[in-house]
C-alpha cells in the first residue's frame, strides 16, 4: 500500500554539492550489492528528510527502484515508483515525470512485459518532445527501439536506432555511437541481413576496445558470436560467445552472463558436442535459478530438451521439458503479479491524490470563511459609527429596519447555505456516477479476466500433476492465457488513463509559471509539435495581431491542443480538407483569441451543455467528455479569462477572452 508522502519546511535543505555526496556514499555500496543499497537509500530517507527537497527525495526514490529492478524485485519498484508520481505534483522539473516513465518501462521490460513497457516508453518519448531537448528525446528513441526489437517489429527499431546513431555522430559521443552500431546490427539481425548485422557488430566492438569500454563490448562479442553462428562459423562464433562469458563474469554481471552461455550451449548443439553441451547448460540453470532470471532459465531447459531429443533420450527429454513448463508458469504468473500490482498502485495513488485535492479545498473554504467574516464584522463597526452620530429619532428607526434586516439575512443565509448544500450534493452525484459510469466496464473485464485465468491456472496444474496434460491442451492454455493477460492489460492501461484525465476536472489545475510573450509568435513556435499530435492532417492558420500578454504560456498551448483534437475528434469525420484558423487580436485590456474549424459544426441545442464534465456526442466510443469541460477550467481558473461557443455559419467557433495582464497571487 502506498502512503500518502509527508512534507516539511526545510529552513536549510542541502546544496547540490551535498547532495550529491549522498549519492556518492549509495553508489559505492551499490558497486558491491543492489540489496545493500536499497537499505543504505532507506537509512537516507529517514535521516535527512528534514533537509531534502522534495526533488532530492524523488530522484533518491528513483535510484532505489532502480536497485530494485537489478534485483528482480519489480512489485517493490511498481510501488516506489508510484509513490514518486505521487510527489511529483510539488515538483516542476519536466525531467522528474520523464525519469517516473522511463524507469517503469524498465521495470516491465525486465519481465518481457513488452507492450506494457512501450506504452511507458511512449509517455516518456512525449514528455521528452515538450522539453524540447535533443538528449532526452533520441535516448528515448533508442529505448523505444529496443522494445520494438523484442517484439519482432525490426523495420521500426532500425528507423529509432538510426536516428539515435546519427544524433551521437554528430555530438561525437564514442558510447553512444557503439550501443547505436550494436543495435543496428541487432535489427539487421532479426531481418536475417548477415552480412550487414556483421559489420555493424565489429564497427562496435572496434569502438568500444578503442575507448576502454571494456564490459560495454561483451555485448558486441555476444552479437558477434550469434550472427557468426547463423553464418555457420563456428569457430569464431565460439571466440566471441566466450569473450562475452569472460567479459561479464570479471565484471560481476553474472545474470548478463547467462544469455552468451546459451547461445554458447546452442553452438555446441549443432556441433554434436554432448559432453559440453550438458555442462554449459546445467550451468546456465543453475545461475539462472539462483539469481531468479527465469526467462533464461526457461530458454535452458529448452536447449536441453532439445539436446536429449537429439540423443533419443526420451525420458531425460520429457523432464526438461516439464521444468520449461514450470519455468513458463512461474514467468507468467509474476507477470500477472506485477501488473496487478500496478494496477493496485495507480488506484491507491489516485485514492491518495483525491485527498490532497479536498485537503486544499477545505483549506480554501476555511479562508473564504474567515475573510467572509473579517467583512462581516468591519461593516458592523462602521454602521455602529455612523448611527451613532445621528439623532434619536433616526437612531430608533434605523434600529427597527435593523431588525428586519437581520431577520431577513438570517433567512437568507439559510436559503443560500441550503442551496450551497444542494448544488454541491448535485455536483458530487454527477461526478461520482461518471466516475463508476466509465470505470465499470474496464475494471469488470480486468476483474473476470483474472477470475478466468485463475481457473484455467488451477485445472491446468492439476492435469499437469496427474500428467494428463498434452502438448495441444497447454497450448491452448497458452494462448487464452496470453489473451487474457492482454486484455487485462489493456483494460488496466484504460482504466488508468481514465483516472488519469478524471484528475483534470479539478478547478485548481497545475499551471505552469506565468511569463511575457507574444500570442502569436508563440503559437507559430509551436505549431509544429502541436500538428504532431493531431491524428490527421489539418491545415492551421494563424492571423491577426502579435499581442503581448502576461499569462501562463504553457497553459494556453494545452487550450489551444485541446480544442484542435477536439475538432479532429468530432468535426472533421466527414471533412476531406480539414482546416484551423485562429485570429488574435486585442480589445482595450484585453486579448481576444478566436478559434474557428471549416468541420460539422456544434447545433445550438448541444452549446449550452458541451463545456459540463461527461457530456460527449460519441459516448461508447472511447471518448470520456471532459475535453471541453478541461478546456474550460484552464481558461477560467488559471487563465482569468472568459471562454464561450459561438453560433457559426459553418463549423464550429470558439472565443476565449484573456487579460493581458494576469493578476498572479502572492
Amino acid at each position: 500500500m502506498l502512503s500518502l508522502p509527508v512534507f516539511f519546511a526545510l529552513a536549510d535543505p542541502y546544496t547540490e554539492a551535498e547532495f550529491e555526496q549522498l549519492r556518492n556514499e549509495i553508489n559505492k555500496v551499490s558497486s558491491k550489492s543492489p540489496s545493500r543499497a536499497i537499505s543504505k537509500t532507506n537509512d537516507i530517507l529517514a535521516g535527512h528528510v528534514h533537509k531534502l527537497t522534495v526533488a532530492q527525495q524523488i530522484r533518491l526514490l528513483y535510484g532505489k527502484a532502480w536497485f530494485q529492478i537489478q534485483t528482480d524485485d519489480v512489485n517493490s519498484a511498481i510501488d516506489t515508483l508510484s509513490q514518486c508520481k505521487l510527489m511529483s505534483a510539488r515538483v516542476s522539473d519536466p525531467t522528474i515525470l520523464f525519469s517516473y516513465y522511463s524507469l517503469t518501462a524498465g521495470a516491465f521490460s525486465r519481465l518481457n512485459m513488452y507492450e506494457r513497457a512501450l506504452e511507458n516508453y511512449l509517455s516518456s518519448y512525449h514528455i521528452a518532445g515538450l522539453m524540447d531537448t535533443e538528449q532526452y528525446l533520441r535516448q528515448t528513441e533508442n529505448n523505444i527501439g529496443n522494445i520494438y526489437l523484442k517484439l519482432g517489429r525490426y523495420e521500426e527499431a532500425l528507423d529509432y536506432f538510426t536516428r539515435f546513431y546519427q544524433d551521437a555522430e554528430e555530438r561525437q559521443l564514442p558510447s553512444q555511437k557503439a550501443v547505436g552500431l550494436n543495435n543496428i546490427g541487432e535489427a539487421y539481425f532479426g531481418l536475417e541481413q548477415w552480412q550487414k548485422a556483421l559489420s555493424y557488430h565489429l564497427r562496435s566492438l572496434q569502438l568500444r576496445e578503442a575507448h576502454g569500454f571494456t564490459y560495454h563490448s561483451s555485448w558486441s562479442h555476444h552479437n558477434l558470436g550469434r550472427t557468426y553462428m547463423a553464418l555457420q562459423q563456428g569457430q569464431r562464433a565460439e571466440y566471441h560467445l566466450r569473450q562475452a562469458i569472460d567479459i561479464r563474469r570479471q565484471g560481476k554481471g553474472l545474470a548478463d552472463s547467462i544469455a552468451p552461455q546459451i547461445d554458447l550451449a546452442r553452438l555446441h548443439i549443432q556441433q554434436k558436442d554432448s559432453a559440453t553441451t550438458l555442462s554449459l547448460l546445467n550451468e546456465a540453470i543453475d545461475l539462472s535459478t539462483t539469481l531468479g532470471r527465469l526467462q533464461e532459465k526457461a530458454e535452458a531447459y529448452q536447449l536441453l530438451r532439445e539436446y536429449h531429443k537429439q540423443l533419443e533420450n526420451w525420458q531425460k527429454a520429457l523432464d526438461a521439458s516439464d521444468q520449461y513448463m514450470q519455468s513458463k508458469f512461474d514467468l507468467l504468473e509474476k507477470q500477472a503479479a506485477t501488473g496487478v500490482a500496478f494496477y493496485a498502485a495507480q488506484m491507491n495513488m489516485a485514492t491518495k491524490e483525491k485527498d490532497i485535492v479536498r485537503l486544499t479545498q477545505e483549506n480554501e473554504l476555511h479562508k473564504a470563511n474567515t475573510e467572509a467574516a473579517r467583512t462581516q464584522l468591519l461593516i458592523v463597526i462602521i454602521s455602529v459609527s455612523v448611527i451613532a452620530l445621528l439623532t434619536t429619532f433616526f437612531i430608533l428607526r434605523i434600529r427597527s429596519q435593523n431588525r428586519i434586516l437581520t431577520a431577513t439575512l438570517g433567512d437568507l443565509k439559510h436559503t443560500q447555505k441550503q442551496l450551497l448544500e444542494a448544488e454541491k450534493m448535485s455536483a458530487m452525484t454527477t461526478l461520482v456516477s461518471g466516475m463508476a459510469h466509465q470505470l465499470n466496464t474496464p475494471l469488470g473485464l480486468v476483474v473476470t479476466s483474472a477470475s478466468c485465468l485463475e481457473d484455467k491456472l488451477s485445472k491446468i496444474r492439476v492435469k499437469l500433476t496427474e500428467r494428463q496434460l498434452s502438448s495441444n491442451q497447454l497450448r491452448r492454455f497458452l494462448d487464452e492465457a496470453a489473451e487474457m493477460l492482454t486484455l487485462t492489460a489493456r483494460n488496466s492501461a484504460r482504466a488508468a488513463d481514465m483516472i488519469a484525465r478524471f484528475k483534470t476536472i479539478s478547478a485548481s489545475l497545475d499551471s505552469s509559471e506565468s511569463d511575457q510573450f507574444e500570442v502569436l509568435s508563440y503559437l507559430r513556435d509551436k505549431l509544429p509539435l502541436l500538428r504532431q499530435s493531431l491524428p490527421v492532417h489539418v491545415e492551421v492558420l494563424l492571423e491577426g495581431d502579435n499581442v503581448e500578454i502576461f499569462s501562463h504560456p504553457e497553459v494556453l498551448l494545452k487550450v489551444i491542443s485541446q480544442l484542435l483534437d477536439n475538432s479532429c475528434s468530432h468535426g472533421f469525420s466527414e471533412q476531406d480538407s480539414p482546416r484551423v484558423t485562429i485570429y488574435i487580436e486585442r480589445k482595450m485590456e484585453q486579448v481576444i483569441i478566436t478559434y474557428r474549424d471549416n468541420g460539422a459544426g456544434i447545433s445550438k441545442d448541444k452549446q449550452q451543455q458541451i463545456f459540463d464534465p461527461f457530456y460527449t456526442s460519441q459516448l461508447g466510443q472511447g471518448k470520456l467528455g471532459l475535453g471541453l469541460n478541461i478546456i474550460y477550467n484552464a481558461v477560467v481558473h488559471v487563465l482569468k479569462g472568459e471562454l464561450s461557443c459561438e453560433d457559426a455559419s459553418s463549423g464550429a467557433c470558439f472565443v476565449i477572452r484573456l487579460p493581458v495582464q494576469l493578476q498572479v497571487a502572492e
